[in-house]
Parts: structure tokens; C-alpha cells; sequence
């Protein structure tokens, strides 16, 4: 009973704040201390809110983001993953490419946009290449740091015992390389968002932040709050969701109680 009073507790203090600032928000506008047009209170966000949602301008932009998001991250995701397992195969190639993928993978994948623009262009591709390659390289360089961190003895056993090569990577490395392997997906599942917005604000016509964009030239910042809303709750529940994945995988292979 007392993790779940607790649970309620922090509930409550969490809604009791939100509506603490929520009430502020709402009257400082009211009280003439900034312009309304330049600080809208929460009321005016929520009416813009449902308008761009009825209205079906917000919901268009939304899936075209969604699906940009999903598509690179996927593949990112599974590109990184077969290639880290590829490259953890063989030691020497494991660690001629280590250091050059701890060098990308700490590259700011929003700083290549302009060189995409150049190779990819300007169309649908360039966010999902941009979403696929901030997903990939740290998926490929956990996936190898993870399967790194076995221990020697343990694959030494199971290859006296007979397992493959096979059944050694699968069944006890890759295993044991989960946790790392979810630490960088959980990053990337919020980071992927947040690169296909950036993306779509610098070249884009469509999407979320060519909305916000659009917002921002005609000064509707109503509209520019109301879309950043939507995108942090998008992104929180993303990682969210694979906090919720991991802890499922991470009981099932006994890593976790």
C-alpha cells in the first residue's frame, strides 16, 4: 500500500504544480504585464489547440512527422543493431572502427543537415536520412561497447561446451549488451523527433516544424506553443515507451527483477 500512497502523492504534488503555473501563466497576460499576442495564456493555446486539431492542419503536419520519425528510426534502428553485431564478430575490426564510431556518434547529427541538403536534396528523404543516421550510429556504437563489456570467460566456456558462433552472440552476448543497447535507443527515440523537427524548420514544407516556422513569420505564438506541446509530449512518450520496452525485454532474458 505505501508504494502506491506514494505514488499518489507525487501524482498530486506533480498536478498541483502544473496547475500552480498553468494559473500564473494564465494571469500574467491578463494583468497587462506583457502583450497577449506575445505571451498567450493557456486558455488561448488550448482554444488554438483544438482549432488546429478540428481544423485538420495540425493533425496533417503531425502524421507527416510521425511517419518521418518512424520510418528513420527504424531503420536506423535495425541497420545498427545488424551492423554492430557484424563488426563485434571479429576483434581487429571491431576496433579499427570503435574510435571513429565514439567520433560520430557524438557529432550532432543536426550539423550534417546542410551537407545532406547537398546530397540528399531537398525532398522527403533528407529528414529520414537525417532521423536514420542519428538513430544508427549510436545503436551500432552501444551494440558494440555492450557485447564488449562480456565477459571473456563466459564465451570462452560456452565455446568449449560446443555453442557457435551462432548461439555465443545470440544467446550470451547480445543478451548481456541489451541494457547499453536501450541506453542508446531511448536517447534516439527522443533525439530522432527532435531531428526531423529541425530538419523540417530549416527545408521542409510540411510537417510540425514547418509549422512552427510558418507560426513564427506571421507571429502566432499561440500556434508555436500549441506545436511545441504536441512535440514534447510526442517525444516524451516515445522514450517512454522504450523505458516500458526495456523493462519487459530486460525480465524476460532475467537482467533485470
Amino acid at each position: 500500500m505505501r508504494p502506491i500512497k506514494g505514488g499518489l502523492v507525487r501524482a498530486l504534488l506533480v498536478l498541483i504544480t502544473v496547475l500552480v503555473i498553468c494559473a500564473l501563466w494564465e494571469l500574467v497576460p491578463s494583468i497587462g504585464v506583457v502583450p497577449t499576442y506575445l505571451f498567450p495564456p493557456p486558455s488561448k493555446v488550448g482554444m488554438t489547440l483544438i482549432h488546429l486539431i478540428v481544423s485538420g492542419a495540425l493533425i496533417n503536419e503531425y502524421v507527416r512527422t510521425l511517419v518521418r520519425v518512424l520510418i528513420g528510426f527504424t531503420l536506423g534502428t535495425l541497420v545498427g543493431l545488424f551492423v554492430g553485431i557484424a563488426l563485434s564478430l571479429k576483434d581487429l575490426v571491431r576496433d579499427v572502427f570503435y574510435p571513429i564510431l565514439a567520433f560520430l556518434a557524438v557529432t550532432p547529427t543536426v550539423a550534417l543537415i546542410p551537407l545532406l541538403i547537398v546530397w540528399v536534396g531537398i525532398n522527403e528523404f533528407l529528414p529520414i536520412t537525417a532521423v536514420f543516421i542519428c538513430s544508427s550510429i549510436p545503436v551500432i556504437y552501444n551494440t558494440i561497447s555492450g557485447m564488449r563489456s562480456v565477459d571473456p570467460e563466459m564465451i570462452g566456456v560456452a565455446k568449449t561446451l560446443g555453442a557457435s558462433t551462432f548461439k555465443v552472440i545470440f544467446t550470451i552476448m547480445l543478451p548481456q549488451a541489451l541494457p547499453s543497447i536501450f541506453s542508446a535507443l531511448k536517447i534516439e527515440a527522443v533525439m530522432a523527433w527532435k531531428t526531423c523537427f529541425v530538419a523540417e524548420m530549416l527545408v521542409m514544407s510540411s510537417g510540425l516544424g514547418y509549422l512552427m516556422i510558418v507560426a513564427q513569420s506571421t507571429l502566432r505564438v499561440d500556434v508555436l506553443i500549441a506545436a511545441l506541446l504536441v512535440l514534447s509530449v510526442s517525444t516524451y512518450l516515445f522514450h517512454l515507451l522504450f523505458e516500458k520496452l526495456e523493462l519487459s525485454v530486460l525480465r524476460r532474458w532475467g537482467l533485470r527483477g
